[in-house]
């Protein structure tokens, strides 16, 4: 029993030391020679927005800075009684020089919200290439330039950014954001370059609208929450491209408490679960705080020191990538002094997390609840009549 315990904690900590490895291997990206680009295409910023998120005004501020010489940006909302749409109509007035649409499209309730926006937002654009992003996203000036780079350079018809988190204030927001960087970034560029799974995440991604169209659009996933991830895998089997040349954006959570982290993440997992069932069972290896614990017994009076010796190298090896990627976090003393409680309690929450999906397949979506099945498919309640009228 001992040495099938340590044997999971070597496995688990050398997965962790490769996802390090990799996020601290691909953070600046690749460039692209951006002479050969002569012509860049006009780009369509798409963007679904719901409420005021951290940041919300910063965030959108940025994708108006871009060193990029032609693009829109098109902004969907469920109404104009929106709180963020005071914000929308602020940017539009004081970038006149950039087109700016805000459109209202209503909350369907058994279909992907953001889809739904999507698509409705496609019908409003001039680009031939569209860029995708989240609310909570922030970017740096040469973000677009690059993705396109990448495009023009490729071939490829989707190209995707990893996301770092940023912008901690609270102890939850620390435990989110160093998630984000850590596994969720990690597993995803390992995957991408270790394992040649081009896994996608829709925090940020670049799309060819005549590669989109030969699937008939957003539309096409509109039955399914895990949009992004099916995007990539529908363009994959069909014999497109998908690509990235690692030109991160960032993900601001500032305010996130523990239980907003909880459902946010138990949101993801049962996704994961849904998705990739195989794959996501094998997860808890991933977390060896839980399996020391797990075996303390086994260990009798020195199961502390494993437990002990596991907690510390956890610590460890996220506090290096804190340090690396997440530069603005790391210039907060308190951020610092609060990173050993918030990788402990995040690995707990993630146990938690990780139990969910046994027991519920509903999930919390943009202010509704939506049953999920197989690969994330959007479950109609056979009273849908009664529910909708």
């Amino acid at each position: 029993m001992k040495t099938l315990i340590l044997g999971l904690l070597a496995v688990s900590g050398l997965v962790l030391f490769l996802f390090t490895g990799f996020t601290l291997a691909f953070r600046k990206g690749n460039k692209a020679d951006g002479q050969k680009a002569r012509e860049y295409p006009f780009v369509s910023l798409l963007k679904p927005i719901k409420n005021v998120d951290d940041g919300l005004a910063a965030n959108l501020e940025s994708f108006y800075r871009l060193n990029y010489p032609a693009y829109e940006v098109l902004f969907a909302v469920d109404d104009f009684k929106d709180p963020c749409v005071a914000i929308l109509r602020d940017l539009q007035v004081r970038h006149p020089e950039i087109r700016t649409k805000i459109v209202a499209t209503g909350h369907p309730p058994f279909e992907n919200p953001k889809i739904h926006k999507l698509a409705r937002l496609v019908s409003k654009s001039r680009g031939g290439l569209f860029w995708a992003t989240d609310s909570n996203v922030r970017v740096a000036p040469d973000t677009l330039r690059r993705l396109v780079e990448e495009y023009l350079a490729s071939d490829a018809k989707v190209v995707f950014s990893p996301i770092r988190g940023s912008s901690s204030r609270s102890f939850g927001s620390l435990m989110e954001n160093s998630s984000l960087n850590f596994f969720t970034s990690g597993s995803i560029i390992a995957s991408w370059f270790l394992g040649r799974q081009p896994i996608i995440v829709g925090k940020s991604i670049l799309i060819e609208r005549e590669a989109l169209e030969t699937f008939g659009g957003f539309g096409y996933f509109r039955n399914y929450l895990a949009e992004d991830f099916l995007l990539g895998e529908a363009f994959t089997k069909s014999g497109f491209r998908v690509s990235t040349n690692c030109t991160w954006v960032t993900s601001v959570s500032q305010t996130a408490t523990l239980k907003s982290f909880f459902k946010r993440l138990s949101r993801w997992a049962k996704l994961r679960y849904h998705l990739r069932r195989p794959v996501y069972l094998a997860e808890i290896l991933l977390n060896p705080i839980v399996i020391a614990l797990a075996g303390w017994a086994a260990f009798g009076r020195r199961g502390w020191i494993v437990f002990a010796a596991t907690t510390a190298a956890k610590v460890a090896i996220e506090y290096a990538n804190f340090l690396f990627v997440n530069s603005e976090d790391a210039r907060r003393l308190r951020n610092h002094l609060m990173f050993p409680a918030a990788v402990v309690v995040k690995d707990f929450v993630l146990f938690a997390v990780y139990l969910t999906p046994f027991f519920s397949r509903q999930v919390d979506w943009r202010g509704g609840r939506i049953t999920i099945g197989k690969d994330t498919l959007i479950q109609i309640p056979s009273n849908i009549e009664n529910l909708v009228y």
